[in-house]
């Protein structure tokens, strides 16, 4: 009975560890987002639209929050160059009880932007909040 239970045991932490569990966002900003779990580690995806995907390279993740920091990831800046462009990371949130899902885009730091003027933007402020489709492929 020992050895069945020590064989058991075995089987189902070696399909554990191959399992991977998959969440796809297909968002209304035009990408697509997906995070991937294996052996409990995230590997995290983007793409545009009809385009390859690319690899995040750098990320913060927490429960159901995914903070993706893109490559360009700027606004258009002013005429003024000495004035600070605004850099910004991706947000994507995740409610499980309900389905739902956003994407916005999160400013990294106290900033211009330079669409329709010359606007000054603060740090921490959320702009562009679009909706996400899940998926569990």
């Amino acid at each position: 009975m020992k050895k069945l239970i020590l064989v058991l045991s075995f089987i189902f932490t070696s399909i554990g560890e191959i399992y991977s569990e998959n969440i796809l966002f297909k968002c209304e900003n035009g990408f697509t987002y997906k995070i991937e779990y294996y052996k409990k580690r995230p590997f995290i995806y983007y793409k545009e639209l009809n385009k390859d995907w690319k690899t995040v390279v750098n990320s913060n993740i927490l429960i159901n929050k995914y903070e993706l920091i893109l490559p360009e990831s700027q606004y258009l800046g002013c005429k003024n160059k000495n004035l600070d462009i605004c850099e910004y990371t991706t947000l994507v949130t995740y409610k499980p009880s309900t389905g739902e899902a956003n994407v916005r885009e999160v400013i990294r730091n106290d900033c211009f932007i330079g669409t329709m003027g010359c606007n000054k933007y603060q740090k921490g402020l959320e702009l562009n909040q679009r909706r996400c489709f899940v998926h569990f492929p």
